[in-house]
């Protein structure tokens, strides 16, 4: 088979993902755009038979998704039990034991298509952040290395039904809702926060008084 790929990502990933194509592939054409104004002019101007989202924050157009010659994907690094944003802060504070990464169709809305893989790995105790956003970016280039070439012989795979998407879809204000250090606050639930919030060169936990925001610097 031979047809057009748009790659909606960094351009660092999307040569990885160019990278998984297979040998008899060399046929297929590929796109790489990171905007939302990129990826529309792309779609107004062509039409794809692929379209692979992963790493970025644009929300694609209904009008793409629903093409009816186009299969479109989206690699959402974290498990499904996490949908939205920021995943791996939720997941180190609500004390997930597993996490990984989730392969799924695109829906007009985010993180509720139809799931066609995910790939878990262990939490090991006290682990940060970083370390479940690096772990889970593996965990998405997996899946991709195994379903690329699938999509590009033609082989399009079935939605798995065994995986559901599950949990409350964070946004970003359930985020800062979470980094907010209110009055009262217990040690113990400081300490939670303070692990699930704060990453190298963010200082994500704040409180306010009247009407002015300080934020936690950590300790070097």
């Amino acid at each position: 088979m031979i047809g057009k790929a748009a790659i909606l990502a960094s351009h660092e990933i999307a040569e990885k993902i160019i990278g998984f194509a297979p040998n008899n592939a060399n046929g297929w054409e590929f796109a790489r755009v990171d905007t939302l104004q990129g990826v529309s002019e792309l779609f107004r101007a062509d039409d794809y038979d692929l379209l692979i989202s992963y790493g970025t924050s644009v929300i694609v157009p209904k009008w793409i998704i629903e093409k009816p010659t186009l299969s479109s994907v989206n690699l959402h690094a974290a498990s499904p039990k996490y949908p939205g944003r920021d995943p791996h802060h939720f997941a180190v504070y609500e004390g997930a034991t597993t996490y990984g990464a989730t392969l799924h169709y695109m829906a007009a809305t985010v993180d509720s298509g139809p799931i066609i893989d995910v790939d878990l790995f262990r939490v090991l105790q006290d682990s940060k952040p970083v370390d479940l956003l690096y772990n889970a970016n593996e965990s998405a280039l997996k899946l991709l290395e195994k379903y690329i070439p699938q999509f590009l012989n033609g082989n399009i795979p079935e939605p798995n039904m065994q995986f559901k998407w599950e949990g409350k879809k964070r946004s970003r204000k359930d985020f800062l809702d979470l980094c907010e250090i209110r009055p009262g606050i217990s040690e113990a639930e400081f300490q939670r926060r303070l692990q699930a919030c704060q990453m190298e060169g963010y200082e994500n936990l704040f409180t306010e008084i009247r009407g002015h925001r300080f934020t936690y610097k950590s300790k070097s």
